[in-house]
């Protein structure tokens, strides 16, 4: 099974990146770090439909952005 892969910047510069599997227990893990870590946003970028279900999953918990990679990371 593919896989995402996040990466969460910090204000320092600091990067973490973990890989997580596109299943439902993957999502899940991926959400439990991802606000564990108290993330003010998260970006998604637009591929396909992988970005679904990560959406679906933290949109109640914090703001997520859903956007083209080329514009969402310059």
């Amino acid at each position: 099974m593919p896989n995402v892969i996040a990466t969460i910047l910090s204000r320092s510069g600091e990067k973490q990146q973990q890989r997580f599997a596109r299943d439902d227990d993957g999502i899940l893990n991926l959400k439990n770090w991802v606000t564990s870590e108290k993330c003010d946003v998260v970006a998604c970028e637009s591929t396909s439909d992988f970005w679904v279900p990560i959406y679906e999953s933290l949109i109640d918990h914090l703001p997520v952005i859903v956007g083209n990679a080329r514009e969402l990371f310059r």
